[in-house]
């Protein structure tokens, strides 16, 4: 049987009673930032470029010269010309997504025996943003963007499409792709919105 140890509070002083000493040091830290410059930004008309790494709306990566080494294995079973996206319609992404049912993956087999990908569609109303997709995906196609502005009237509007996943991965390739794979840009992008950090 575990006992328990009750421990008595405090008598307050007179004093503390007065002048509310106890009351002043739990605002302490409250009255120390209540004077400091707010990292509040004014959204829509201030917007904060996310990291690299941030998990935004995805796109597919086009075969365009970049691809991995694993591309160049499975390229020869695919029928992929340039500037089409590098999917290789090995169901990965799906495996790996706690949401399968969010994808709509369509592959077919060409006269000469190859593979095509020919559809793609994702539901990102069912989408978590994990990014357990990305990560399975063994051709680096399947990537997240730096774009959060994804609200739409119509549910139709937040299915994306492997045309439209295409155009947004050359243009997030072409912005960031030699960027280094860090969470803030430089060391004062990061110090002018969150102050430097004093560590214990």
């Amino acid at each position: 049987m575990v006992k328990i140890k009750y421990i008595e509070r405090p008598e307050l002083t007179n004093r503390e009673r007065v002048l509310f000493l106890d009351f002043l040091k739990g605002m302490r830290i409250t009255i120390k930032n209540f004077f400091r410059k707010t990292v509040t930004t004014y959204y829509p008309f201030e917007k904060i470029t996310p990291p690299k790494r941030f998990r935004g709306t995805h796109a597919h990566r086009v075969k365009n010269g970049k691809e991995p080494p694993s591309f160049k294995v499975i390229e020869k079973f695919m029928d992929i010309k340039e500037g089409e996206s590098r999917c290789v319609a090995c169901y990965m992404c799906q495996q790996a997504c706690p949401v399968p049912e969010l994808f709509k993956i369509e592959a077919i087999q060409t006269p000469e025996g190859k593979k095509r990908v020919i559809r793609f569609d994702m539901n990102l109303l069912n989408c978590m943003y994990c990014g357990l997709c990305t990560e399975a995906c063994p051709v680096d196609c399947l990537i997240m963007t730096d774009i959060y502005e994804t609200a739409s009237y119509h549910r139709a509007g937040c299915v994306t499409h492997m045309k439209d996943m295409c155009e947004r991965a050359e243009d997030f390739d072409k912005r960031r792709y030699d960027e280094p794979d860090r969470i803030w840009i430089d060391d004062e992008e990061r110090s002018k919105l969150w102050g430097q950090i004093k560590w214990s």
